[in-house]
């Protein structure tokens, strides 16, 4: 009896306890809610700007992986467009000194090195015996011609350039195909003819190869008549600066003629 006494006494104190606390339940003023709204404002809005900010960040980096792959691709293709290029301007050449100069080409070459000499004017291309190449085959471009094999080796050649002093070539006036002569390399950058005396020649004509020589194709363009030398009394020739049509410096692409 004493432990039913004793247990219902306790069961009404925790009801008299759970209805004191409910009813002095405390409630935070309006002023400090409302002082804390802000702040959990602040902190929400920090927290999805920092979210979206790191979105942000990743997409960020995985674009700039993929702009990164884009852009190899963009520079392999434009070497590969480069080499196309090349090969297509390469190949236009060719077709060009085939109809205008001489049908029987050997192949074109790359220009690999320049003498440096002021005194020389000699190129080095890549080809050589092993692509058919011998000694005194004429080598040209679209614009003229630029001189003649002199050295073979098995995969490249040297290239002697009409400026060089050791240069011989039989030129013609373009303008009436006659009066023969013969043009010599004149260092740096300037050939010399000679002319018998009774050819008409004056600055601005344009010379042309001959058959004299037996080298070179006739009709391919040589140079410009620049100046006519006056005759002295005991001379048997007129001679004439020359300026070649090619300047061999600029030169990156030469085309290698079929020996006459």
């Amino acid at each position: 009896m004493n432990v039913w006494r004793r247990s219902l006494l306790i069961y009404a104190a925790l009801m008299v306890l759970s209805m004191i606390a409910t009813r002095f339940q405390i409630v935070a003023p309006l002023a400090l809610t409302s002082g804390i709204q802000p702040i959990t404002r602040a902190f929400l809005v920090g927290a999805s700007n920092l979210s979206k900010a790191y979105d942000t960040l990743v997409k960020e980096r995985d674009l700039s992986s993929r702009l990164a792959v884009l852009q190899k691709q963009n520079d392999v293709l434009r070497q590969q467009n480069e080499l196309f290029q090349r090969e297509v301007s390469r190949l236009r050449q060719v077709t060009q000194v085939m109809a205008t100069q001489a049908p029987s080409v050997v192949g074109i070459a790359q220009v690999t090195e320049v003498d440096p000499s002021p005194l020389l004017s000699r190129l080095t291309i890549n080809k050589g015996a092993s692509a058919g190449l011998r000694q005194r085959m004429p080598v040209t471009v679209p614009a003229g011609l630029v001189g003649q094999v002199v050295e073979v080796s098995s995969n490249n050649a040297v290239v002697l350039a009409l400026s060089d002093p050791e240069s011989r070539v039989g030129v013609t006036l373009a303008r009436n195909k006659g009066g023969r002569g013969l043009a010599f390399g004149s260092p740096p950058d300037r050939l010399k003819a000679q002319f018998s005396l009774g050819v008409n020649v004056k600055p601005g004509d344009v010379l042309v190869t001959s058959s004299l020589g037996g080298v070179f194709p006739v009709g391919i363009k040589v140079g410009t008549v620049e100046k006519v030398f006056p005759i002295g009394p005991n001379d048997v020739n007129q001679t004439v600066l020359v300026k070649p049509t090619v300047d061999v410096n600029l030169v990156e692409d030469v085309t290698v003629l079929g020996g006459l």
